[in-house]
């Protein structure tokens, strides 16, 4: 069976737009880092069904929770620079290890080691409450938008239409171009 030429465009402009619309909401919404809606939508969408990608969002805002509080235990505790170098390591070998097999299990530890890694200041071990609720919430917008963007990736009816569409267009032009 020969794959429709079209898939790869449609796909591409649905991702693009929805994860545009993830950045948008987070910008409205003021978020304090606009950028985790647009990445959990991403990762979200990146599923090879739209059943697929409906199991990451859940799988994504489950790990994220439960990876959140294990963040927030860890950070009760006196974490030295080297603690914190060792567990990237040890996060990131977890992580490429998981992810492939459970998605939900390997979210926790990518949640962990997202945020040693992307929120060094000193402040986030003074005060993590705020940052784990702020990022629970960017993560279920994202993955929200990334689920909805899932139903449109695989809707059988909007590649009909868009395969159509660009026909006619191709269609005009060449009839223009004479």
């Amino acid at each position: 069976m020969r794959k429709n030429r079209y898939v790869n465009i449609t796909e591409s402009v649905i991702f693009s737009v929805m994860v545009a619309i993830a950045l948008l909401v987070g910008i409205i919404l003021e978020l304090e880092n606009p950028y985790w809606v647009p990445t959990s939508c991403m990762a979200v969408m990146q599923g090879v069904s739209t059943k697929h990608i409906w199991t990451r969002a859940m799988q994504r805002v489950l790990g994220t929770f439960i990876g959140l509080g294990l963040t927030w235990l860890i950070l009760q505790f006196d974490v030295t620079i080297l603690g914190i170098c060792i567990s990237i390591l040890l996060l990131q070998t977890t992580v490429e290890f998981l992810i492939v097999r459970n998605y939900a299990i390997a979210a926790m530890f990518i949640t962990i080691l997202t945020i040693l890694l992307a929120e060094p200041n000193i402040s986030l071990l003074e005060t993590p409450d705020n940052l784990m609720i702020t990022r629970f919430f960017d993560i279920l917008i994202g993955s929200a938008i990334g689920a909805i963007g899932g139903w449109f990736l695989y809707n059988e009816k909007i590649h009909y239409f868009t395969k159509k569409q660009v026909r006619k267009t191709k269609v005009a032009f060449r009839k223009y171009k004479s």
